[in-house]
């Protein structure tokens, strides 16, 4: 396990720390492209799938999720 997944708590989950691939549900449906996942606050930020820009084109377009989280590793 990484030390940013050791930081963080097991509560919290990114694309880059370090622990595995995982599927993560929001009220019991499933979300892709999920980028941070917090199971304590019932939150999830994801891409769009496809991807969109901001019209500036700096960034990916993020949407934020609230509900019961739930992980599963994979």
């Amino acid at each position: 396990m990484s030390p940013i997944g050791l930081r963080h708590g097991n509560h919290i989950h990114t694309a880059g720390d370090g622990r595995g691939l995982r599927r993560v549900k929001v009220d019991g449906r499933e979300v892709d492209r999920v980028i941070y996942a917090d199971t304590r606050k019932g939150i999830v930020r994801h891409h769009d799938k496809p991807s969109r820009l901001h019209k500036h084109g700096k960034r990916v377009i993020e949407r934020t999720k609230r509900g019961k989280v739930e992980v599963e590793f994979i």
